[in-house]
C-alpha cells in the first residue's frame, strides 16, 4: 500500500516537467538583418528551463553553414520558477551572397529526462560593398608579375666574362708581339741590276714590234728616272724633265755624260706629251743613251764593297742594341 502515493508522486513529477519542457521556447534575435562580408552581428538565443536543468547549445564549429562564429557566450539566470539562458553568438560570413542561419539544435536534461529544441531559419542578406556606379566602371588589367627578391647577376657575369674574353686577346696579342721577330725583309737589288732588269722585261713586251712608241717611251722614261734617283739619291721620279735638267747642272756629271741625257729627257717629253713621232733612229738612240749612262755611272767594286761593308755595321749594330731596332721599326 506504501508504494501507490510514492508511484503517484513520481508521476505527478514528470508531468509537470513535462508540461514545463514542452512550455519552453527558443527566441531568437538578430542585430541586424543585412551586412557586409567580413562584418559581425550578434545573434541570440534565449530560452526559460526548469530550475537547474542542464542546457546544452550545439557546437559552433559545426552547425552555423556558410557562417563561421567568432565566439560564443552563454548566461543562465536563476529566477523564482525557472531559469533563463541566453546564448549570444558573435557572427560573420566570407561569402558575398544572402545565407540563413540553420536550425540550432539545444538539449534540456531535467533529472532523467531529455528534450531537444530546434531554433527556426533566420535568413540573413548580404549586401554588396560595390554601388551601382562603382559597378559598371571597367576593370583595368593588373600589372605584369613583378620580380621580387634580388636583383638578378646574369648582367653582371655577362660583363665580367666580356671583360675576361677582352683580357685574354690582349693577352695573347702581346705575347704574340713579344716572341715574334720582326721579318727581314730582302735587301733590294742594286740600282744598276734593277734597271738592267727592267730595260729586259720592257724588251719582252715588244711595244715597237706593235708600233706602241708613245708607250715604249713612257716606260724606258720612267726606268731611266728610277735608276737615277736609287743611284744618286734624289727623288727623280717626282721630277719633271725641265727639274731633271736643273739637277743634272749640279750633280757634278761631266758635260759629255749630262748632254745626251738632257738630249733623251727633252725629245721624250715630245713623245709623250706633244705627240711627237720620232724615226727609228731616234727611237733606237732612246735605248742606247740610256744603256752608256747606266754602264758609264753603275757603282764600281770599291763602292759595292763599301755599301756592303756599311750595312754589315749597321746590322752588327742592330744586333747587340735590339732596343734600337725596335724604336727604329
Amino acid at each position: 500500500m506504501a508504494r501507490g502515493p510514492i508511484l503517484i508522486f513520481f508521476l505527478l513529477l514528470v508531468c509537470t516537467f513535462f508540461i514545463e519542457t514542452q512550455s519552453t521556447e527558443l527566441k531568437t534575435t538578430l542585430s541586424r538583418s543585412q551586412i557586409t562580408v567580413g562584418e559581425r552581428i550578434n545573434f541570440t538565443v534565449n530560452a526559460n528551463i526548469p530550475k537547474n536543468a542542464k542546457f546544452t547549445p550545439p557546437a559552433p564549429e559545426d552547425n552555423f553553414g556558410k557562417l563561421t562564429v567568432k565566439g560564443w557566450d552563454l548566461k543562465r539566470t536563476e529566477l523564482q520558477n525557472y531559469d533563463s539562458i541566453s546564448v549570444q553568438y558573435l557572427i560573420t560570413t566570407y561569402i558575398p551572397e544572402s545565407c540563413t542561419i540553420p536550425p540550432l539544435k539545444f538539449i534540456i536534461e531535467y533529472e532523467s529526462t531529455a528534450d531537444t529544441l530546434y531554433t527556426e531559419n533566420v535568413p540573413l542578406q548580404i549586401l554588396s560593398v560595390i554601388n551601382t556606379q562603382d559597378s559598371i566602371i571597367d576593370i583595368k588589367d593588373l600589372r605584369s608579375q613583378q620580380i621580387a627578391g634580388k636583383a638578378p647577376l646574369w648582367w653582371l657575369w655577362l660583363l665580367i666574362s666580356v671583360v675576361v674574353i677582352f683580357a685574354l686577346i690582349f693577352i695573347i696579342i702581346f705575347i704574340k708581339k713579344r716572341l715574334s721577330k720582326p721579318e727581314k725583309l730582302p735587301p733590294p737589288k742594286p740600282a744598276y741590276e734593277e734597271a738592267i732588269e727592267a730595260l729586259g722585261i720592257l724588251h719582252g713586251k715588244r711595244y715597237l714590234q706593235q708600233g706602241l712608241i708613245r708607250e715604249y717611251v713612257f716606260e724606258l722614261s720612267e726606268i731611266f728616272k728610277r735608276y737615277i734617283g736609287r743611284r744618286f739619291g734624289v727623288n727623280a721620279e717626282e721630277y719633271t724633265a725641265e727639274e731633271l735638267i736643273a739637277w743634272l747642272g749640279v750633280s757634278g756629271l761631266e758635260m759629255k755624260i749630262r748632254h745626251p741625257v738632257e738630249w733623251f729627257f727633252r725629245t721624250t717629253d715630245l713623245v709623250k706629251f706633244a705627240k711627237f713621232t720620232p724615226d727609228d733612229a731616234t727611237v733606237e738612240r732612246f735605248g742606247k743613251e740610256v744603256m752608256n749612262f747606266l754602264e758609264v755611272t753603275k757603282p764600281q767594286l770599291s763602292e759595292i764593297n763599301d755599301s756592303l761593308q756599311s750595312e754589315q755595321t749597321s746590322e752588327n749594330q742592330n744586333k747587340l742594341n735590339p732596343s734600337n731596332t725596335g724604336e727604329h721599326s
